[in-house]
């Protein structure tokens, strides 16, 4: 695990040392919202210039959040970008289009361009299965469609970026189960509920982000990390049922043992970040020595196994994840990898062109 206190000096070194453009979709709550407020804190008063584009359904909550960044950051810019709901693509696009226009005005004459993408949207709800009017199930699509897309259509802006680019999604990597090769879309009713929605999703943004590195050598660092459980309000939400609100409150006193605060969440989320420990393909460069002392970062272990790969699959500790019933290998020989991408770009394609997407 790396430590919390190199996280910290860390991340105070290098979001100080320069300018950062950054856009965060679902961080008007949550585990998205305390790593806005630590990137806040970490630029402080001596940072370069920090420029934030906020994804999000509710103005009041970004006024509420922004009041508290700019304390920490006063010279910051936080943009607010209001999007009803990110489970629709075209949405997203819309919410794409608005940034890359509002980014091209910032940058005023210099070059537009997104050093981070962080993205937590979701919703912590137990209810069933529900197609959006695009053909995707509701919650597959906030926490895996919805996500690729910002990045494809980001892309210019992220290549723009000399950080390099960061793209992080906070949701459930290393949690693969069951892989239905047959019914990627889980519309079977034998496949439908959250465990498999969970592990379809966890071996999309695998390939998925394995195949942004690839096409976008030094220029992107792409990284799935599993939180774990984060004590937020997200418990609390309206779609969870009053039964499990129940339990929660009982157990809440011995699961804060086991849990990490949204603070430190938020700390070790930016951490991710970090070009030295995530480099984009390409590039290995360590870290000997940062503002808090002297330590050592070393390059992470990629998804596919090799350091430094360009995408990663971690826990919240900041180290790769193991899990080696994943049949990963047995897939990549079998080109399953491809079918994903393929599977991917393809609902991009139909969704866009204003149909819906059946397959």
């Amino acid at each position: 695990m790396v430590q919390l206190r190199t996280v910290h000096a860390h991340n105070a070194a290098i979001f100080q040392s320069r300018p950062i453009v950054a856009v965060f979709a679902g961080a008007t709550a949550g585990i998205g919202e305390a790593t806005l407020r630590a990137l806040a804190a970490a630029h402080g008063t001596t940072g370069k210039g920090l420029r934030v584009y906020i994804v999000g359904r509710k103005r009041e909550a970004f006024q509420r959040i922004v009041s508290d960044c700019t304390r920490l950051c006063p010279a910051g810019q936080f943009n607010f970008i209001l999007s009803p709901d990110l489970s629709l693509l075209t949405n997203v696009d819309k919410a794409c289009a608005e940034i890359t226009k509002a980014e091209q005005e910032n940058a005023k004459g210099e070059q537009a361009r997104i050093d981070i993408l962080c993205m937590s949207q979701g919703d912590f709800n137990l209810n069933g299965y529900q197609e959006t009017k695009e053909g995707i199930e509701w919650r597959y699509s906030l926490l895996y469609h919805s996500r690729m897309k910002f990045v494809v259509n980001l892309l210019p802006l992220l290549r723009g970026s000399d950080f390099p680019a960061h793209v992080i999604s906070v949701f459930g990597a290393g949690k693969e189960g069951d892989l239905h090769l047959d019914d990627l879309s889980l519309r079977g009713t034998k496949v439908r509920g959250l465990t498999n929605v969970r592990s379809h999703t966890a071996y999309l943004h695998t390939f998925f982000m394995e195949y942004l590195a690839a096409q976008n050598p030094g220029k992107l660092s792409l990284v799935h990390v599993y939180p774990g459980l984060v004590m937020t309000p997200a418990f609390k939400n309206p779609g969870v049922p009053i039964w499990f609100k129940a339990i929660w409150t009982v157990i809440t006193p011995v699961t804060k043992l086991l849990t990490t605060s949204p603070a430190e969440a938020g700390e070790r989320i930016l951490f991710l970040a970090s070009p030295l420990r995530f480099p984009a393909q390409g590039a290995t460069e360590q870290s000997t020595a940062t503002k808090g002392g002297d330590f050592e970062v070393g390059v992470a272990k990629g998804s596919d196994g090799k350091v430094g790969s360009g995408a990663y699959a971690v826990e919240i500790s900041g180290e790769a994840v193991e899990n080696e019933k994943a049949g990963y290998g047995k897939y990549r020989k079998e080109g399953v990898g491809e079918k994903l991408v393929a599977y991917t770009l393809k609902a991009f394609e139909v969704i866009r062109s204003g149909k819906v997407f059946t397959e």
